[in-house]
């Protein structure tokens, strides 16, 4: 900042130098009326430009004070440090993408608009089930309940998912299971003991589903992760590696080492690009300003509801290198209806974190989700 007055203002003191031999010249030449008027115009462009910048100045120092009563960083770099930092992290974000480029997948969005039949995509509700294997139980023999349901014959083909079919995701009904982890093994997360995936080869649309009402709902069980039945809306997307993948690191490290031939030195890119500030306000300047709006660097949302692509971690990877495929990814999703109170919601992991569905390529093409389906729950 003190830098840049300085030379602001051996700039100001060079134009007014010029502006004196200007006027000396033009009376000395007899032009002083037309010299003068141009003295007048650069004086009054000038000074609304002195006046911009102290508007500026002004409105900057008042934005530090709010975000300092607010317990944030004090400092915000001028603009064109900030433009220079998420210059360099959209370099990096570049050719981190092209190490490990963006991966297709599904993503699912709430339909509120509609009612969905028992054959449909959906979360919560009436499972399709057409009697031909019984119905999936829990540790104590009860009937478990279906989160979420998946016709693919309803939803755009993506390799190496299946073109028919419906996928189900089933978890315990027993209130404790649900509040201890909602079926999730901790010490064994490939165990279907408490959760079930199931997957139906062909829908018979004509299958009696006149008793499936014995079963119960998920989103009538307390505690439960699913706040009622709702239709799914899918579409075709593109799913990038973020910052919580297991391989981001070193993808950032590589990312730095091909452009700039050197190393970062830091395992977050964040630190890195502030390495453009003076060393003594790199920690008060928020991540954010030096990253910019990318999604790499962004929690996991809503968006983050998917099948397929780069999974989004509240915490971290723990999927080992045998499940490298993202079956199913349900991230907590807010309520949308604005007559109701803050704080609900559609679907609710723990503290608004996620469940995972992970799977090996190999089994997801031969179909086979009966045993090696890794459940995955985090939040923050």
């Amino acid at each position: 900042m003190e830098t840049e007055k300085k030379t602001s203002l051996i700039r100001n003191i060079l134009w007014a130098i010029l502006l004196v031999i200007a006027l000396a010249r033009g009376i000395s030449t007899g032009h002083w009326k037309a010299f003068i008027f141009l003295a007048i115009l650069f004086v009054i462009s000038k000074g609304t430009l002195l006046i911009g910048q102290y508007k500026l100045r002004k409105a900057t120092k008042h934005l530090e004070k709010s975000l300092a009563a607010r317990g944030l960083p004090e400092y915000i770099p001028e603009p064109s440090i900030i433009d220079a930092m998420q210059k360099k992290t959209a370099a990096i974000i570049e050719e981190i993408n092209r190490l490990h480029p963006p991966k297709q997948c599904l993503r699912f969005a709430i339909d509120h608009n509609r009612k969905p039949s028992v054959f449909e995509s959906k979360l919560g509700g009436m499972p399709y089930w057409d009697n031909t294997q019984p119905y999936p139980t829990d540790a104590n023999g009860k009937p478990m309940a279906m989160v979420i349901q998946v016709n693919f014959g309803d939803v755009p083909h993506l390799d190496p998912l299946p073109q028919e079919g419906i996928l189900q995701y089933f978890i315990s009904a027993d209130e404790n299971i649900i509040a201890e982890g909602y079926g999730v093994d901790i010490d064994n997360p490939v165990s279907q003991t408490n959760f079930r995936v199931v997957y139906h080869k062909v829908v018979d649309k004509g299958a009696d589903i006149s008793l499936l009402g014995q079963y119960p709902r998920i989103e009538t069980i307390e505690g439960s992760p699913v706040m009622d039945e709702f239709a799914l809306c899918v579409r075709q997307s593109e799913s990038c590696i973020n910052q919580s993948d297991f391989d981001f690191e070193d993808a950032a490290a590589q990312a730095v080492r091909n452009l700039y031939g050197e190393e970062m030195g830091t395992s977050y890119v964040a630190d890195y690009v502030k390495k453009i500030l003076p060393e003594e306000k790199r920690e008060q300047t928020t991540d954010e300003l030096a990253l910019g709006d990318n999604t790499m660097f962004q929690a996991v949302s809503e968006e983050n509801f998917q099948m397929l692509g780069y999974p989004a971690f509240e915490q971290y990877d723990e999927v080992g290198s045998q499940f490298d495929t993202l079956l199913l990814q349900i991230p907590t999703i807010d309520a949308t209806d604005d007559t109701i109170d803050d704080y609900q919601y559609d679907t609710i992991w723990g503290d608004c974190g996620s469940v995972r569905l992970f799977i090996n390529s190999g089994n997801l093409r031969r179909l086979d989700f009966s045993s090696e389906v890794m459940c995955v729950f985090q939040c923050y």
